[in-house]
């Protein structure tokens, strides 16, 4: 091969070199940048969790939340409390003291021990915007209480099963214990009259599980909401062709494949409550629920 010929192949290897590192260098100031406005300039929010909160949230979700808050300037930080810190009033205050967020969200359990030992965490967290997912009972000792209306997210689950089955003389099951009895009335109310087949815990789990069970299949449902009930974990004991609609705290027990919907806090809608909330303001919102179809 000719000496020029040689020497031009090197020089469009080098010309192709210079170029991939031109690319790359500009990749990685592009990434730093960004990293350093999502670190720096953005806001943050610090949700406080406990074992199981992240046990019962889906992993997804709280992805989604994190790239939802990114696209509003929020930095989403997870911040887990080991069990320990619910034993002892002066982790507890301590950990929560630490934080120095725009915005702090506590979890339910979080939310409930501060109720119960009556801590201020909007005084203990004078720089930040304090909310607390509790009931409206405990409001005073935060900024916002964020109040869940589990219904809403029920409401749509009912609307979105009434416009799937509609071609369907099946009923949908519904699965329920005296705990969950008001709200087992409400769903129902969404259905039209005799759509929904109720059944309602009495004995054993297992024994309510298998007798619920069999009842469906003779019936011909493939469809079914539970809202709440003890001993949910017995209806998979054994391979069953029923889909489920549950509450979010039920749906790691079901099979996999089993798993039809869930319904859920509207956790995204967090940011624009807390973008509204004044610091001392100590006022309720609702925190509407919602549904995922699986």
């Amino acid at each position: 091969m000719p000496a020029g010929c040689n020497l031009q192949c090197m020089k469009k290897k080098r010309r192709a070199w210079k170029i991939l590192i031109i690319t790359v260098s500009v990749i990685l100031l592009l990434a730093g940048a960004a990293a350093a406005v999502y670190f720096l300039a953005f806001d943050s929010m610090a949700l406080v969790t406990d074992d199981a909160f992240m046990q019962v949230v889906p992993s997804d979700t709280l992805g989604g939340l994190r790239m939802s808050l990114a696209g509003k300037g929020i930095r989403l930080k997870v911040v887990k409390l080991p069990e320990s810190t619910f034993r002892s009033v002066d982790l507890f205050t301590s950990a929560l003291a630490a934080l120095k967020d725009d915005y702090i969200v506590l979890a339910p359990v979080s939310a409930t021990y501060a109720v119960k030992n009556e801590i201020d965490v909007s005084a203990l967290d004078p720089s930040s915007i304090v909310l607390a997912i509790h009931d409206s009972y405990g409001s005073q000792y935060f900024d916002c209480t964020l109040v869940s209306d589990e219904m809403s997210g029920w409401e749509k689950a009912a609307a979105s099963l009434i416009s799937e089955t509609a071609s369907m003389s099946r009923n949908v099951a519904l699965v329920f214990d005296d705990k969950g009895k008001d709200l087992a009335e409400d769903i129902v109310a969404c259905f039209p009259d005799g759509h929904v087949t109720e059944f309602e815990k009495e004995g054993t789990s297992r024994m309510f599980a298998t007798n619920a069970l069999e009842q469906m299949d003779r019936l011909g449902i493939v469809m079914a909401l539970c809202p709440y009930v003890g001993g949910f974990s017995s209806f998979f004991e054994s391979k069953g062709s029923v889909s489920w609609i549950t509450d979010y705290r039920l749906a790691q027990v079901v099979t996999d494949g089993n798993l039809y919907g869930v319904v859920l806090p509207d956790f995204g809608s967090i940011a624009a409550v807390a973008g509204r909330t004044e610091k001392g303001a100590r006022d309720t919102a609702v925190l509407e629920y919602v549904y995922e179809k699986k």
